[in-house]
């Protein structure tokens, strides 16, 4: 049997391809929306891509299932029931895939959504026991799918759903099986997921908290740690239900000027300028109104918390490189309205346009800042589990998240330091603050981690 993993960093998005190396076929499940990985796998391997499982409509990412099918002519299959628009097979519970020496049996877990499955995996060369689940976001390692994504009308009915696919569906499985979930560390579509690729199942009902507890508790710990909803969560179902756009039919992404960028940010104040440089240099120097999002692998996540998914896109970034990569990451997250880039800031400098700056503080002033002005604040922008294992005394906390839906309110010309734990989200807040008015706004260098390292007072 074939069997290999795939990773998207930043989303902690899983996608698997299961195939025979004898009878030269092999599936791909879950897919991502750029396929090349799977299309140099199969050639690699010398198999041809024959089915492309969904284990559910995906919420928090682009499938590339209606890709990889127009490139290889595989069809797509997918739990019975799912409503989607494009050309499908439907899976029953209990249907099997042979592929040579791999066999598959589908499995129906509804949970995360109604209409979810499960893959059961046997390597029939060596026996007929099942080896691996793959879980889809039924069950992750160290937790469970969130159930909320099908509609609030629907969650009493999901939540009970997924506690009875993970303990009745799941129980006639060994300890032994190997689980393969659909994410990893990273995704949203669930609470404190592990960054371990993979666990068997007698692990996680010794350790994940959601395969001990009765129903009452089960449901109380699911609601307590659902995590945060962002909004282009909305906007990936709808598109991965009709299927989305094929990547070769979308706009080109031109490179912009100085006077072209100013021309788009006046057509329409729904356009969003995005700037991918690192904290400092966005500090030092930007184009007012932007947002730095920066250019690690998690961009794409905070991308669909900040930006409308319908807006037009300009990037800004040091090099063409750096725009081609998020360029791929956040059309993984259903952002095909990239119009443009520009790399670098000094054409803008050279032509005499306005630029903000937003001051980058470290803790070491930050210390000597609070012990001089009793009225300076600190907004704190981490999550509660971070806010607890301790704050700055007196610090505002406000989660990210809420901060860019709630707003903040505090006088404008308040003096404002924004801390999270590394820097690198207080600078995504602080940029959102200077967009929305307020004029004394500083991003503390290192966040709580450097505080932490400095020796100053938690509380």
């Amino acid at each position: 049997m074939y069997f290999q993993q795939f990773k998207v960093e930043g989303l902690g998005c899983l996608s698997y391809m299961i195939g025979c190396p004898q009878d030269g076929r092999a599936i791909v499940v879950d897919p991502k929306r750029d396929i090349n990985d799977y299309l140099k796998a199969a050639q690699l391997n010398k198999l041809k891509i024959t089915g492309i499982i969904e284990t559910h409509v995906h919420a928090d990412h682009i499938s590339g299932a209606t890709e990889l099918s127009r490139q290889t002519g595989a069809p797509i299959q997918i739990g019975y029931g799912s409503p989607v628009d494009y050309d499908h097979l439907p899976l029953n519970d209990g249907d099997q895939i042979i592929l040579g020496n791999s066999k598959i049996e589908i499995i129906s877990t509804p949970g995360h959504t109604p209409h979810s499955i499960s893959l059961a995996i046997t390597d029939l060369s060596r026996g007929d026991l099942v080896e691996m689940l793959l879980t889809g976001d039924l069950l992750f390692v160290g937790s469970i799918g969130r159930p909320d994504l099908a509609g609030g009308e629907l969650l009493d009915e999901q939540i009970r759903n997924s506690y009875h696919s993970l303990r009745v569906k799941l129980d006639k499985f060994p300890d032994y099986v190997e689980i393969y979930p659909a994410h990893g560390a990273g995704s949203l579509c669930g609470a404190g997921i592990s960054a371990k690729p993979s666990s068997t199942l007698g692990f996680e009902r010794q350790t994940n908290p959601f395969m001990q507890l009765d129903f009452a508790p089960f449901k109380e710990q699911l609601l307590e740690n659902t995590p945060h909803r962002p909004i282009n969560f909305t906007h990936i179902i709808n598109t991965n239900l009709r299927g989305p756009e094929l990547i070769q039919n979308l706009d080109s992404v031109s490179e912009y000027n100085s006077l072209t960028c100013k021309k788009f940010l006046a057509e329409n104040p729904e356009n969003v300028l995005i700037d991918l440089r690192e904290a400092t240099a966005f500090g030092g120097a930007h184009i007012p109104g932007s947002f730095n999002i920066g250019s690690a692998p998690n961009s794409a996540l905070w991308v669909g918390n900040v930006v409308k998914p319908e807006s037009e896109i300009l990037l800004l970034a040091n090099n063409k490189q750096e725009i081609d990569s998020a360029v791929t990451h956040f059309r993984r997250v259903g952002y095909d309205k990239i119009k443009g880039y520009i790399t670098g800031l000094m054409g803008w400098i050279l032509a005499a346009e306005e630029t903000g700056f937003l001051p980058q503080i470290t803790v070491h002033s930050l210390h000597h800042v609070l012990d001089k002005y009793s009225n300076h604040m600190v907004l704190d922008v981490r999550n509660e589990q971070e806010w607890l294992t301790g704050h700055i005394e007196g610090a505002k906390h406000l989660p990210l998240p809420e901060l860019i839906n709630q707003g903040f309110s505090c006088d404008l010309n308040q003096h404002l330091s924004v801390i999270c734990m590394s820097g690198y989200r207080s600078n995504i807040a602080a940029s959102i603050l200077k967009q929305r008015g307020h004029k004394n706004v500083y991003s503390v260098i290192g966040g709580m981690n450097t505080w932490k390292s400095a020796g100053y007072e938690r509380v």
